[in-house]
């Protein structure tokens, strides 16, 4: 099932609203942990950290750890990261290399398919050690688009079943193709649908990220929504916001963009609205001499920010040349916290097709420098863990746009808190917010009934 709803002008979704406890009740918590984390295809990480037989990394997962690592016969499995003897987290570093996984308390080593591999004293134990039995024990686990996902349940529907037409529609990307450049984690003082709500609907824009009317065109956006409570959005970028005055010449931003194409901003005074179409017409021309594949994408793709959020909790922001993933994670315990990843890659040129090295630059870039192709002494980037308090003092930053985010999330879940406020109002803008929390309520209700989920 796929809706797509222009301008706004059609309503697939009633807007119904709902109360403030899923954000705050911790009963409510533990049943989301069964019904929703449970049951759910999950983005655990990046297949480009998984190069070799025996690289590995580490994903936290409210109160699970899992293991995921490349087997010896190349695949990518997933395991949960608890020793079979008496329960210790196995591996402690968040991501490496190795030949095997030993725990650091009595030995108990595994090889890095999972298999118990070496008892220490194994004769002392009188009921044997059944290693098959004691293994690690798996999740299922599935690659796409570069990435890994696993999922809790024991019988999964298959992933690209669970993501639909989003694969169809995200596969001209080619986002296995991108780069890792910044890798960040900031820890939040809110619930992590707050921050899925934040990053599903526009209407906050105009007023929490002024600097976006000199880019897209928040007005004019397209939205889909999908089965299995995902969302997507494309807003057309290169261009300005049309509720605001139309500037004379083109924005700094349209400058830099224009500029990266070889294209004069002088040529746009007086006719501003032009250039996105300008921009489309000049990556086409150039693309493939600056080393991108642009042939799988449309001319509106080759200009407009697309944002698609996979449920439950993952967003991708991207360009042709840039991709956010923005990941909320929940806490172990308080439903109040959550730990909210800006995971950055970039699509550097292919050499075997690029006739020049200068990148292109589109709306929502990062601010990471980039000089075309990738550099010869790349080191994947360590990942930056801080909080909150750090962006809004200026210490840290996640780019302007979600700094802001940031900075008022808190204060959303202080808000809902209060007695005086009980349910959200929402209107049709947000209508993807409600699409979310159908698919929410949906999970809850099935999975009490039958009992929990996996």
């Amino acid at each position: 099932m796929t809706i797509e709803i222009v301008n706004h002008t059609d309503q697939p979704v009633e807007i119904r609203n709902f109360d403030k406890n899923r954000y705050l009740d911790t009963a409510q918590m533990d049943a989301e942990w069964r019904n929703i984390w449970g049951r759910s295809w999950l983005l655990a990480g990046l297949v480009s950290d998984l190069q070799q037989p025996g690289d590995f990394f580490v994903f936290d997962m409210g109160r699970e750890q899992f293991l995921i690592t490349r087997t010896r016969n190349s695949g990518i499995q997933g395991f949960y990261n608890v020793c079979q003897h008496r329960g210790n987290r196995l591996v402690t570093a968040e991501r490496g290399h190795a030949d095997n996984f030993r725990c650091a308390y009595h030995a108990w080593t595994y090889n890095v398919d999972g298999e118990l591999a070496i008892v220490p004293y194994e004769e002392r134990f009188a009921q044997g050690v059944p290693c098959a039995e004691r293994s690690l024990k798996p999740v299922a686990t599935e690659v796409w688009a570069g990435f890994v996902f696993i999922c809790m349940d024991p019988e999964p529907i298959p992933l690209q079943t669970y993501l639909g037409p989003v694969v169809q529609m995200l596969e001209p990307y080619r986002f296995a193709h991108m780069t890792l450049v910044e890798d960040q984690t900031v820890h939040l003082q809110c619930n992590w649908k707050a921050v899925v709500d934040n990053f599903s609907e526009l209407y906050h824009v105009d007023f929490l990220h002024p600097q976006h009317k000199r880019m897209v065109d928040c007005c004019n956006d397209t939205v889909h929504l999908f089965e299995h409570g995902h969302t997507g959005l494309a807003v057309p970028g290169a261009t300005v916001n049309p509720r605001f005055p139309v500037p004379e010449q083109p924005t700094d931003i349209q400058t830099a963009q224009l500029l990266s194409l070889g294209l004069d901003p002088d040529d746009f005074r007086g006719r501003v609205m032009d250039i996105r179409r300008a921009v489309q017409e000049r990556k086409r021309e150039i693309g493939k001499a600056r080393g991108m594949h642009y042939d799988g994408l449309d001319d509106a793709q080759l200009s407009d920010v697309w944002q698609y959020n996979l449920f439950p909790n993952v967003i991708f922001s991207f360009t042709p040349e840039h991709l956010w993933i923005l990941r909320p994670r929940p806490d172990a315990s308080d439903p109040a916290r959550c730990q909210f990843d800006k995971i950055s890659l970039v699509m550097f040129a292919d050499p075997e097709l690029a006739e020049e090295s200068s990148e292109i630059l589109g709306p929502g870039r990062d601010a990471v420098s980039v000089d075309g192709f990738i550099p010869a002494d790349y080191r994947r980037p360590r990942r930056d863990v801080f909080n909150y308090d750090a962006v809004i003092a200026g210490e840290k930053t996640m780019t302007d746009t979600i700094d802001q985010d940031v900075e008022l999330l808190g204060g959303v879940q202080a808000g809902m808190a209060s007695a005086a406020f009980d349910t959200t109002w929402l209107n049709d803008d947000e209508m993807r917010i409600q699409h979310f929390h159908n698919e929410w309520e949906r999970l809850m209700a099935e999975g009490e009934a039958g009992g929990g989920g996996g």
